[in-house]
């Protein structure tokens, strides 16, 4: 088969892991597989894109991303339809098209390929900022837009039970016109993590804006991570107060821990300058946080690696491909008890689940780790036994594998009858 990716910004988002991941396993089955899209910046993008491992075309880019700084959605909307057009007229043979994010494209992929709509999250519900009359008119055909091209993709699949509910609940004309679309969990590349082998806590020297941490004992040093783009929705401001709230409750001779927040930021957008600034206007233990922007993913892969702790903070997460890999590295995740998390997090035994935003009681879960048999205090890494049942957890459900697995059971079968029609 041939199959052609269409996906609106190529960045090093979880969205983006989980396309770059389908991809990875589209080749894996034998598949010729290319990726189009409108906004690709080489400085902040995964691998895969970057080494040839995949094939990127940038097309639709013509338009710009926004109107005086506004219209961010519909400048998308057109962007894609643009790229959708030349794939049409110009794009080559193709068996399957696989459209993410933005459906709009669909009834006129629909002209010449398959189509195939991996569905995040309603877009309608991102957008949260309603308060205009301008703003409700122009969303409201954003949205209808929305849920009235996806009806014609020939198949609809969602990341994780939570968004299927959500998705039956808010496209209810949809929902009467066809099945509950299937699940397809998001994935990891476990080669990507195993390259590295033992990394230990010096090797986080090696990261881009650590250097500082030469003045620690590293080797003494617990390591709590918070990996999510800098943006309001991923509430990081309960990382960074969960921390200090943590940290006021330790001895003056005991309060070896760093803070490590990282994740992408795009410097046009206002929103991660306001939350970054933000974040760093915190008093209380300031020196002990660290604030990164891009990393690449070998200092992802570091991070994680060396974290005893990750804090996975945004409430109502589609699915979250953040707990995942912490799991796989053998970091220990505290999670809001909500969205995707519930089902990638075992509460309890891979992680800890909170149904609240206090971020006492997340101090709390964090302290009652690091002074359980989960934590081994003599290396201040943690258990052998835990991260061997992290790890083993991450390859039965959420590997290329079983991506794979799900893949084939939910889209070639389908495929294989739309193929006789």
């Amino acid at each position: 088969m041939r199959v052609a990716f269409l996906h609106p910004d190529l960045g090093i988002g979880g969205a983006e892991q989980l396309v770059i991941n389908l991809a990875l396993t589209c080749k894996d089955l034998g598949w010729y597989v290319k990726i189009f899209t409108p906004s690709y910046d080489p400085n902040r993008a995964f691998a895969p894109t970057k080494d040839g491992t995949l094939d990127v075309e940038v097309r639709g880019n013509l338009f710009p991303r926004r109107i005086f700084g506004r219209f961010h959605a519909l400048c998308e909307y057109i962007r894609m339809l643009l790229a959708a057009i030349y794939l049409v007229l110009f794009g080559g043979k193709f068996d399957m098209i696989i459209v993410d994010q933005i459906p709009l494209p669909i009834p006129i992929l629909n002209l010449r390929f398959k189509t195939f709509f991996y569905c995040h999250f309603p877009d309608k519900l991102l957008c949260v900022e309603r308060k205009s009359l301008i703003k409700r008119v122009y969303r409201f055909f954003i949205d209808l837009i929305e849920e009235m091209t996806m009806i014609f993709a020939h198949m609809i699949v969602v990341n994780s039970k939570y968004t299927q509910q959500i998705f039956r609940e808010n496209f209810r004309i949809i929902s009467k016109l066809r099945n509950p679309p299937s699940v397809v969990y998001p994935c990891i590349e476990l080669k990507d993590y195993d390259r590295f082998g033992k990394v230990n806590k010096d090797d986080l020297l090696k990261v881009k804006g650590l250097e500082n941490l030469s003045n620690l004992n590293l080797n003494k040093t617990k390591v709590i991570v918070s990996l999510n783009r800098y943006e309001r929705k991923k509430n990081l401001n309960l990382a960074v107060e969960s921390f200090n709230s943590f940290m006021s409750t330790r001895k003056n001779d005991d309060k070896n821990y760093i803070l490590i927040l990282a994740g992408g930021y795009d410097v046009s957008l206002n929103e991660n300058k306001e939350v970054l600034e933000n974040l760093q206007s915190y008093e209380g233990f300031k020196e002990k946080i660290f604030f990164l922007k891009n990393i690449s993913n070998d200092e992802r892969s570091i991070i994680l690696k060396t974290a005893n702790v990750v804090l996975y903070t945004p409430k109502n997460e589609h699915f979250g491909i953040v707990p995942v890999e912490a799991m796989y590295c053998g970091a220990f995740v505290i999670a809001h008890k909500s969205g995707g998390p519930t089902e990638s997090v075992k509460d309890g035994e891979t992680g800890y689940l909170l149904d609240n935003e206090d971020s006492s009681l997340w101090a709390k879960k964090i302290d009652s780790f690091f002074n359980s048999s989960q934590f081994d205090s003599s290396d201040n890494m943690n258990n052998k036994k835990l991260v061997d049942k992290l790890r083993s957890h991450v390859i039965d459900n959420f590997s290329l594998v079983s991506m794979k697995q799900d893949f084939e059971k939910v889209v070639c079968t389908k495929f294989d009858k739309l193929k006789k029609k």
